[in-house]
């Protein structure tokens, strides 16, 4: 993969000029392509900017990018942008439709903030797809294959030893009944509600499920990520710390009525769950269980090593 020889100022510190953060993204923005070709292109902008000069009172969001401006993390966003998707100022041409529509930061823009915290969540698993192939690229191999840039697997890495492995990523990003408590508590109504544990840990077994299921046959290394984002991390955290689940057979534990409407639900797109759980994770080689932290900071908490179990 190519990369910049001179520095966006999107990757430099931002400088304290006394203007407001949306008027120091606007003029980032004029000069950085990962913003204007990827993020926020013109067909994006003016909405993007007419609603972040008011306020949201209802749900109090805000542009991840935005965001990452003020706390002084931008960067962290771009730089894979600039990495893998653009050259010479441009979006690379074998760059996906898809990608780029979903990169797009819009989501803010929906009426209703559940279906903005829904979409924002696209959002942000595909921008954290593109960062963990760039914190993969800075500690371990070199990226030699992107589902952004043709189809295959989400990442694929060459090590320095020369082996391959190809990753299927998968984030778990904030519920919606969690961000319905926090709307709630917003609006100053009571808050709260009961979290099945075994619900919780299912889920995450299952996403490690679906993304065992997107791989095709291939005689490279294949593995699975869960990139779990922090303010969600205390849904999982003691049972993972436990060992709930049995990664040698692993199967759905517990009983909870509102699981069982999801796995209804489900079974329409995998008619085979939940009987063929252990038998496709299975075919991979690890289990990767990643804790996304304050600034987009990647920390590898659990590695299962599926042949070893």
């Amino acid at each position: 993969m190519d990369w910049i020889t001179e520095p966006c100022p999107c990757l430099l510190p931002m400088q304290d000029s006394g203007e407001t953060s949306i008027d120091i993204l606007a003029a980032t923005r004029k000069v950085c392509p990962a913003l204007h070709a990827v993020f926020l292109p013109d067909s994006v902008w003016p909405d993007f900017q007419n609603w972040h000069i008011q306020s949201d009172k209802v749900a109090f969001h805000s542009s991840v990018l935005l965001l990452a401006l003020e706390r002084g993390h931008l960067s962290r966003v771009t730089s894979p942008i600039h990495r893998y998707l653009v050259h010479s100022g441009s979006v690379r041409p074998e760059v996906r439709q898809q990608y780029l529509k979903d990169l797009r930061e819009r989501w803010m823009l929906y009426a209703d903030p559940i279906e903005r915290h829904r979409k924002s969540r696209i959002f942000r698993s595909r921008v954290a797809e593109l960062q963990f192939a760039e914190w993969l690229e800075t500690r371990a191999g070199a990226v030699t294959g992107l589902e952004a840039l043709r189809e295959g697997p989400d990442i694929e890495v060459t090590f320095a030893e020369g082996s391959v492995t190809a990753f299927e990523v998968k984030f778990l990003g904030g519920e919606d009944e969690d961000f319905r408590m926090i709307l709630q508590s917003v609006a100053g109504l009571p808050a709260g509600g009961p979290v099945s544990p075994y619900a919780a840990i299912n889920y995450l077994l299952f996403r490690a499920y679906e993304a065992a299921k997107q791989f095709s046959i291939t005689s490279v290394n294949r593995s699975v990520v869960l990139i779990v984002e922090d303010l969600t991390w205390w849904r999982f955290r003691i049972q993972l710390s436990n060992r709930w689940i049995d990664w040698a057979n692993p199967r759905f534990i517990g009983q909870d009525p509102t699981w069982d409407e999801f796995l209804k639900e489900q079974q329409k797109r995998y008619p085979g769950l939940p009987s063929d759980v252990a038998a496709t994770l299975r075919e991979v080689d690890a289990v990767w269980i990643v804790r996304e932290t304050y600034g987009y900071q990647f920390q590898l908490e659990y590695k299962v090593d599926r042949r070893s179990t």
